[in-house]
């Protein structure tokens, strides 16, 4: 109510002083990440891929519905009967330097992603040749069926790259990129923020409609909403979930939310015992009361989940979550050898106040089984390079989908071997596996559906991870902010962003 009076208020306001003016500053955005590096096939963090995202295009890319592809780079594109001749026309778009986009450019920057040097090769690879038909045409070809393929050249690791800048030299270009997105960079300035300037030849003709952007990098979520509140910043992400309705009570402030394609959980090393052991991790999802996570810890913005799969196409809305039943869990755990439990440590970002709840709360509740676990919290890059390398027992993570086809994250977050060996916790089904292979090769459909449906069915009882919750995603804006709101993919677009009067 509150929400509508404001509008009411304003409308009455722009009545008597004439219509809203787009005001040409910087919009200023409070994350928690700093970009690690802006080589997109170089980097898997949302700090680094939300910044990518803003200054690089790729051929087409997820809508906002995160239910369908949409026109990027490419106008057009299809596919032949055989399914092994992907065509893409271009638009006619010029990189922030003023240089034009070409089929070249498009054939070098996809080589690249599907390179060795690649973190996302295997995305790519499929891609075993390539014709340019002229310098606004071109083709790639597949040795079989490849049915992710439009949705990975949506990927930001298929961000296209001008050749010529990029082989004079990849660590000046990238510490100084050049795109084809809306922004292009002024000043990145590590652990403290982002400076983005229009494209001036950015192919969306009127956009960005702000006169640049920031990001500014604060970690801690109640500060970013310290610097909204100041005026300082016009838009914040991830601010306290205690915090949202105070916050949309204040006056000049309104928040908002959406569901997108996440799932947090606990990650479980399953080289290391007891974590080799099935029932053991069975028993831990067991003894996880998730929904009071979900109302003590979201504040209720959440719904249980029942595997590291967000949901998305393709999902089993007839998967049940782990109930919470202690006593089957202790029964589990004497029956895997661990009647009296065991001592293990979780790894925590320590610049989530959400997490650190959280792991209070599962240090807590894992006591009714004879688990004492040790809290360990490291900085968000120590933490992801220590689970990485697999120097860890549990830590508390979760995953985002990039795109709109789950091949995608499925590959992330169940596969071994593939890019992350199941995310890191090394567990393996031979069955997923060969599944996983079926539906790469699988028209879209009905038998692709049943193949996701039983791989995560498979990842559910084998249980890899703690399964927790698929949260919301919020964020709070000045009232003058228009177009603001956070996709289904847990990207933003600054470049439908504007700033009124």
């Amino acid at each position: 109510m509150r929400r509508a009076i404001k509008a009411f208020a304003l409308a009455s306001c722009l009545a008597l002083a004439g219509p809203a003016v787009a005001q040409a500053e910087p919009i200023r955005v409070a994350i928690g990440y700093d970009p690690v590096s802006l080589d997109p096939i170089a980097t898997s963090d949302n700090g680094s891929i939300w910044t990518q995202l803003l200054l690089y295009d790729t051929l087409m890319r997820p809508d906002r519905t995160g239910e369908k592809l949409e026109p990027g780079l490419a106008e057009s594109w299809s596919v032949s009967e055989d399914g092994l001749t992907l065509s893409f026309k271009l638009r006619e778009a010029k990189f922030s330097d003023g240089t034009p986009v070409t089929a070249e450019d498009v054939e070098f920057s996809i080589r690249r992603a599907a390179s060795e040097a690649s973190s996302w090769g295997r995305f790519f690879r499929p891609i075993t040749d390539f014709e340019i038909v002229n310098d606004r045409e071109i083709v790639m070809k597949l040795d079989e069926p490849f049915t992710p393929a439009f949705n990975n050249l949506a990927l930001f690791s298929a961000a296209i790259l001008p050749k010529a800048k990029v082989e004079a030299g990849e660590e000046a270009f990238f510490n100084n990129p050049v795109g084809s997105g809306p922004f292009m960079l002024k000043e990145w300035v590590r652990g403290s923020r982002v400076v983005l300037a229009p494209n001036p030849h950015y192919w969306q003709s009127g956009k960005p409609s702000a006169d640049g952007a920031v990001l500014e990098v604060v970690t801690e979520a109640s500060a970013r909403v310290i610097k909204l509140e100041a005026g300082e910043v016009h838009v914040v992400l991830d601010p306290p979930l205690n915090q949202l309705e105070a916050l949309d009570e204040k006056e000049g402030i309104s928040v908002g939310s959406t569901m997108p394609y996440r799932a947090d959980f606990v990650m479980l090393n399953n080289k290391r015992e007891p974590f080799d052991n099935d029932k053991v991790r069975q028993a831990l999802n067991l003894a996880i009361d998730k929904e009071a996570l979900i109302k003590g810890v979201l504040y209720g913005a959440g719904t249980v989940a029942a595997s590291a799969m967000p949901v998305m196409a393709y999902a089993d809305k007839d998967l049940q979550p782990y109930p919470y039943d202690v006593a089957r869990a202790r029964e589990l755990m004497a029956e895997a050898g661990y009647p009296d439990g065991f001592s293990a440590e979780i790894l925590v970002d320590s610049g989530k106040a959400g997490h650190r709840n959280v792991a209070i709360a599962i240090q807590a509740m894992l006591q009714a089984i004879n688990v004492k676990l040790d809290i360990q919290m490291l900085e968000g890059g120590t933490q992801w390079e220590t689970t990485k390398a697999g120097n860890y027992d549990m830590a508390l993570s979760y995953t985002t989908s990039d795109t709109v086809d789950p091949d995608q994250i499925i590959g992330f977050v169940a596969v071994n071997p593939e890019r992350a060996n199941a995310y890191h916790t090394e567990w393996k089904s031979e069955r997923l596996n060969d599944l996983y292979k079926q539906e790469r090769v699988t028209p879209n459909g009905e038998e692709r559906g049943e193949m996701f449906r039983e791989m995560v069915q498979i990842l559910h009882e084998g249980a890899p991870y703690i399964y927790l919750y698929h949260p919301s995603a919020a964020w709070a804006a000045l009232d003058n902010v228009e177009g603001f709101s956070i996709l289904p993919t847990s990207n933003f677009r600054l470049e439908d962003v504007s700033i009124e009067n």
